[in-house]
């Protein structure tokens, strides 16, 4: 998968925090208690190693810079319960696995057996499930609030391109990470559990459960994101029908309230059902934005309301409803945390 990409690379998706939360579960990743990973896992048993040629040691030496990364990997993560307040530095797992597909590396060039190279094949793809668990580790435990203020920064301030733009850049973000993980999740079931074993690879089980919950705090990440996407989208309609209202295009006006209506929909049922299966720092994140949307669903219906009334020649009734309108777009205001 990226074993050479890997081992130049290292350093960049690692070395940047793009979030800042946590999410959890993660602590079961790395399989097998920290001690024994900790130990003679790292390939450097104290055992007489005479009779083993170069690719077996080689080998021995991968198989525990892998079971290390895993073990950092969770000690780092901590849990991934609360995407704010847990600090991540995917550095040290980082530096095991390069250090693992090093030794991997050598291995190959040592002439290994048909026994050994079939042992060699096995660490590589357990390698490429680990790695990818490193990289979307450190998106999603990113500054998330940071990248939200900012968002809700340019809307308030009228800057709705550049809102549109960081909404779509979170959108790229995570819709990348979770396909970059997807395929790891997917092939643990495949890993040769019997033959990593043999070389002291630990606990694939729970390798595969921390997996499945960085998945899913991915996942719900993604929706977030595709929820502040269609807010921003409502909040664009919204203020192009106010224009068209103000304009007296009343027809025009109705059509676009009517978007903005279909916008803010979208992102309350999103918000609401994504939230059920978010992680519980993420919880304020749905919630707001469930508020926001709700509220300004019903503004944009009160404006088209507006909007028909002026197609009816009904000015005063145009001006009460958009009073209320207005009223309503303040609460979305007050939903900020």
């Amino acid at each position: 998968m990226h074993r050479r990409r890997y081992l130049e690379s290292a350093g960049g998706v690692l070395g940047a925090a793009l979030l800042a939360g946590c999410l959890d579960g993660v602590d079961s990743l790395a399989g097998g208690d920290q001690e024994r990973a900790a130990s003679a896992d790292d390939g450097e048993d104290d055992e007489d190693d005479s009779d083993t040629n170069d690719a077996d040691r080689q080998i021995r030496t991968a198989a525990g810079r892998l079971n290390r990364s895993g073990a950092s990997l969770r000690e780092s993560q901590g849990t991934l319960e609360d995407p704010e307040h847990t600090e991540y530095d995917p550095d040290e797992p980082g530096a095991f696995l390069a250090e693992g597909l090093e030794a991997l590396e050598a291995a190959e060039a040592a002439d290994p057996t048909d026994e050994e190279r079939a042992d060699i094949d096995a660490l590589y793809e357990y390698a490429d499930v680990l790695e990818p668990m490193i990289e979307v580790t450190a998106i999603v435990t990113s500054d998330l609030g940071g990248d939200i203020d900012a968002i809700n920064g340019a809307v308030e301030d009228g800057a709705l391109a550049e809102a549109r733009s960081d909404t779509e850049s979170l959108q790229s973000r995570f819709g990348d990470a979770r396909a970059d993980l997807e395929p790891a999740v997917v092939s643990i079931d495949d890993l040769e559990a019997a033959r990593l074993e043999e070389r002291s690879i630990s606990s694939l089980d729970d390798v595969a459960d921390g997996a499945e919950k960085l998945l899913s705090v991915t996942t719900s990440l993604k929706t977030l994101a595709d929820g502040m996407a269609s807010l921003v989208a409502g909040h664009q309609y919204l203020d192009d029908g106010r224009e068209e209202l103000n304009a007296q295009a009343f027809d025009d006006a109705i059509e676009t309230f009517e978007t903005a209506v279909g916008h803010y929909a979208d992102t309350s049922g999103n918000m609401q059902s994504g939230g059920e299966d978010a992680p519980s720092g993420l919880l304020g994140y749905f919630d707001e934005s469930y508020c926001q949307a709700t509220n300004l669903e019903a503004a944009a219906a009160t404006f088209r309301e507006a909007a028909e009334a002026g197609g009816d020649g009904d000015y005063e009734r145009v001006e009460d409803l958009r009073t209320d309108a207005e009223s309503q777009v303040e609460a979305a205001h007050d939903c900020h945390r």
